[in-house]
């Protein structure tokens, strides 16, 4: 029988860090696979727009989980506060830059499919409960 010693903050933070980053990389190859699936079922100009539709998405995300889950040890709850912040900020900001510069940069694309691959990366988070234990 094992003991039901509770788990130390460093431990919960840890394993709870190690599940973030396997959720954003599984949301990394399902967007991959699915891009590869759109491309070959309706043409290339659809399955990069999707692509990178999911990409304004997942990427803002990896930097608030890097600002959140970035630093070594246990901080206070002042800094945990302020890396939230900092995190949701900066995510905000590049959502915003990312969606600018794809409209801005890339052409042709296909508007539909590159909101149904964002919409789909942002719904994936409800995944997330079941990935993250």
């Amino acid at each position: 029988m094992g003991s039901n010693k509770p788990l130390s903050a460093s431990a919960i933070i840890g394993a709870k860090k190690k599940a973030v980053f396997r959720f954003l990389l599984l949301q990394i190859f399902l967007t991959i696979f699915a891009s590869l699936g759109i491309f070959y079922i309706f043409g290339g100009l659809y399955g990069y727009s999707f692509l990178l539709g999911a990409l304004a998405s997942i990427l803002p995300n990896m930097y608030m989980a890097w600002r959140v889950f970035g630093h070594k040890g246990i901080l206070s709850a002042k800094e945990v506060v302020k890396s939230f912040y900092r995190g949701e900020a900066g995510k905000l900001v590049l959502t915003a830059l990312l969606l600018s510069l794809v409209f801005i940069l890339v052409k042709p694309l296909a508007a539909g499919s590159f909101f149904i691959g964002f919409g789909l990366a942002i719904l994936s988070h409800w995944l997330s409960p079941a990935v993250i234990r």
